[in-house]
């Protein structure tokens, strides 16, 4: 017959121990570039989840990189965004006239094409995306 186990209150006082040895230690922070572009298309898809609505991950995706094109050039025809999203133009309209309409683009015709524009707002909130600043409230008018 075998002896029943004998309790010890040993190894829980071994884990307080451990516990407190590595209370007093700083934790170890990996530093990461936040103007490292992978960390900026992070933010700005994190930013743009809440604005744009019945949007997924895959559309906050090919928002974000469409936003992005504006760091470069002030202009953008729907070809240009759609190309830089990786996707057909057609499937790019949904994206950009959500941005549109959430107010982050504005739009004009010049000639036969329609030339995309951060707008007022919109520049403000990208550049503050950019500088891991907390970006501005949006308009109410």
């Amino acid at each position: 017959m075998d002896t029943p186990a004998k309790r010890t209150i040993e190894p829980l006082l071994e884990g307080l121990a451990g516990r407190i040895a590595r209370r007093d230690v700083p934790p170890v922070v990996t530093y990461s570039d936040p103007y490292e572009p992978g960390q900026f298309h992070a933010r700005l898809m994190a930013a743009l989840e809440p604005l744009v609505p019945h949007s997924n991950g895959r559309g906050n995706d090919t928002q974000a990189r469409m936003m992005t094109c504006f760091l470069r050039n002030e202009t953008q025809t729907a070809a240009d965004l759609a190309e830089a999203a990786s996707i057909e133009r057609v499937a790019g309209s949904r994206a950009h006239n959500a941005l549109v309409a959430v107010g982050l683009l504005t739009w004009e015709r010049i000639g036969p094409r329609r030339q995309y524009r951060l707008s007022r707002w919109g520049e403000d909130w990208l550049l503050a995306i950019g500088r891991c600043e907390v970006p501005p409230a949006r308009p109410t008018a």
